[in-house]
Parts: structure tokens; sequence; C-alpha cells
């Protein structure tokens, strides 16, 4: 009989990140209010979910703190929906999912091209905040945290 314990599950922000914004269609409905697209029928119609389905997501997404519902109408009652400063954080994930998407899901083929205010097309990169310099995987090391992971080369 063998004595070897089974393992827990690691203790990880990118697992409690998923937890909250990783159900289908949770990102596509943040995408959809980044675009500016608030009332429940313009997110309904741009992610193709049902009335059912995208109330559910709206609900979990406002308890987690990404969304605000806000009225907008007292008669009839009509909400609409709004980002919060969490949810505003998730725009650098969406750039890079879509970047990521484009190049690892369609050929290279980019769905929407965003502009910078620089009048560059905006492509995605990871910087140190500190150096300027762009992360790679191998630059790393770990010196902290609640529970830090061992990095294996």
């Amino acid at each position: 009989m063998s004595t070897e314990s089974v393992p827990t599950p690691r203790v990880c922000s990118v697992t409690d990140a998923v937890a909250v914004v990783g159900e289908r269609h949770s990102l596509p409905i943040v995408r959809e209010l980044l675009y500016g697209n608030r009332r429940f029928s313009e997110i309904a119609d741009a992610v193709g979910l049902s009335r059912t389905l995208l109330s559910t997501r709206l609900r979990r997404l406002e308890t987690a703190g990404v969304v605000e519902r806000r009225r907008y109408s007292e008669h009839p009652p009509r909400d609409e929906y709004i980002l919060t400063e969490a949810g505003m954080a998730l725009l650098p994930v969406l750039a890079a999912l879509k970047e990521w998407g484009d190049t690892y899901c369609r050929d290279g083929l980019a769905t929407a091209e965003f502009q910078h205010r620089c009048g560059a097309v905006l492509h995605t990169r990871a910087d140190c905040a500190a150096c300027g310099e762009e992360i790679r995987f191998e630059d790393l090391a770990v010196v902290g945290g609640t529970h830090p992971p061992q990095l294996r080369p």
C-alpha cells in the first residue's frame, strides 16, 4: 500500500482570477462592456447568449465586483452595466488574450485592430514596471509571496 499523499491544489492568484472571470462568456461580456455596450440587449446580441445565461453571468460578475448595475429608467425599470475598477483592470488581460488569439487561433489575422493614441496599432507586451525590459520566463526568480512555487527550467 502506497503512503504517498494526494497532492493538494496549489494556492495561486491565477486560479483565483480564473474562478472570477474564467466562466465561459464572462470575458466576452467584459469585452462588450469595454466596447461601450452597457445595456442587457446589446450585450446579449454581441455575445450571443440567452437572456437567462447572460443574467446569470452578469449577476456573478456583479457579486465578484467586476460589474456594477445601474438603473437608467424607472418606467419601465431598466438597468445598464458598467465595469468597476476591477473590471477596467482587465483591459490589458483582454488585449493580451486578443493578440494571443490572433496569433495562435486566427493564423495571424486580427479580428480587430486598435490604434493607440500615439498613432501605432496596439500590440501588447509584458514589461517590467521597474526597468521597462520585456518579461521573459528565463529572467524570473521567485523571491517571496504567501505560497511561492518552485520554478523549474
